[in-house]
């Protein structure tokens, strides 16, 4: 009974995720489901698709469908769909029920690649694991599918990684995180995935280094580290984004500039996405001066992402848990998160995060980069 949400929504599945990855980018999406796990994408893990244009179909799978692995009419359906549309790509992902039946995706995606000569991808998103897994997974599957070869890397130049509306919303997040870094002699090749195009991929592995902003954008980071020589940081803007700029500047340079938190007992706590989260600890605690704070993770988690005294939360519970026991007096997370605090002796500070909330608390999210943000912060006792 652990795992059972009473207070907290669930929060956004990996096939979320992946749909989210591969929104602009000009292929045929569909999710095999029957209209719930969708309609849960569209109507509440994707701020983008009110008054879009992206195709993102649901396969409407049916009980018999599902029983007796009536695939054929998957493949006849997605065939017909793209003959009128012209997309670059199609990828089909997963849900729970198709999961269940043992749906062979790839299989799938292989015959209708052969049928309409369009490339297609099978994307096992399975609704059981966080967004970053789906964005994860999208993500490593088109870079295989479109790109070709190794290039040269041009020097000064960097891609973001892990940049999506479940993280970072539509306020501006995505064009402010690149402002920063051209304003400050550091050319973005290409923003993984916001406003990214299947043409964005190949230039992509040109660039000198990758900023993970996010957590899904470490495996991709790792990924084009080992296939393609390009090294990686991690860290979300923050502020006037000096500690980020300096610490790619030092890694383009071939130096480590790595931000060590300080330890000990904290009296703060960040509950929210690791990456971003660390990145507001390392703002309060080298601007601001700020002692200890704990992160707690709630979705997936980099170990060496961790500092001494990091949490990985696995369930409404054990937040709960945590949040009450008396050792944070300031916690930093979602609105929701409020709800589950029964102490009076603890300030909070919300941080909506669309992953989580949802449309609930969406247009409260925060542009990261700038005067406001670190205003904010600087209300943090």
């Amino acid at each position: 009974m652990s795992k059972l949400c009473i207070t907290l929504p669930p929060f956004a599945p990996d096939y979320s995720g992946a749909a989210s990855a591969l929104f602009d980018m000009g292929g045929l999406v569909v999710i095999h489901d029957a209209s719930g796990c969708t309609g849960n994408y569209t109507g509440f893990d994707e701020p983008r698709w009110f008054g879009s244009a992206s195709a993102v179909f649901c396969s409407g799978l049916r009980h018999m469908d599902a029983v007796l692995g009536n695939d054929d009419k998957l493949i006849k359906q997605v065939v017909k769909a793209s003959e009128s549309l012209d997309p670059k790509f199609i990828a089909i992902l997963g849900s729970p029920v198709p999961m269940v039946v043992g749906t062979d995706y790839k299989g799938i995606a292989s015959e209708i690649e052969v049928q309409t000569g369009i490339p297609s991808m099978g994307i096992d998103t399975r609704g059981l694991s966080y967004y970053g897994k789906g964005i994860q997974e999208a993500g490593l599957a088109v870079m295989k599918k479109f790109i070709a070869h190794n290039a040269a890397k041009i020097p000064g130049t960097v891609n973001l990684l892990g940049v999506t509306p479940l993280d970072f919303y539509i306020n501006s997040n995505r064009d402010d995180f690149i402002r920063l870094f051209e304003e400050n002699g550091m050319k973005v090749t290409a923003c993984y995935f916001m406003g990214m195009s299947v043409e964005d991929l190949q230039p992509s592995v040109s660039a000198s280094l990758n900023v993970a902003v996010s957590q899904s954008g470490i495996a991709i980071a790792k990924y084009m580290e080992r296939r393609y020589g390009i090294p990686y940081i991690t860290g979300t803007p923050i502020g006037d984004g000096k500690n980020l700029l300096e610490k790619a500047q030092a890694a383009l340079e071939g130096r480590d500039l790595s931000f060590v938190p300080e330890t000990g007992e904290a009296a703060a706590l960040i509950a929210g996405e690791q990456v971003i989260s660390n990145s507001i600890r390392e703002y309060l605690q080298n601007r601001l001066g700020y002692g200890p704070v704990c992160v707690a993770s709630l979705y997936d988690t980099e170990s060496k992402e961790q500092a001494k005294g990091d949490v990985t939360v696995r369930d409404e519970h054990q937040l709960r848990e945590l949040l009450n026991s008396g050792r944070y007096k300031t916690v930093i997370a979602d609105p929701m998160v409020r709800q589950l605090i029964r102490r009076d002796d603890i300030s909070f500070y919300p941080f909506a995060h669309v992953a989580l909330s949802s449309k609930l608390h969406w247009e409260e999210c925060r542009r990261l980069v700038g005067r406001e943000m670190e205003e904010w912060l600087s209300t943090i006792k």
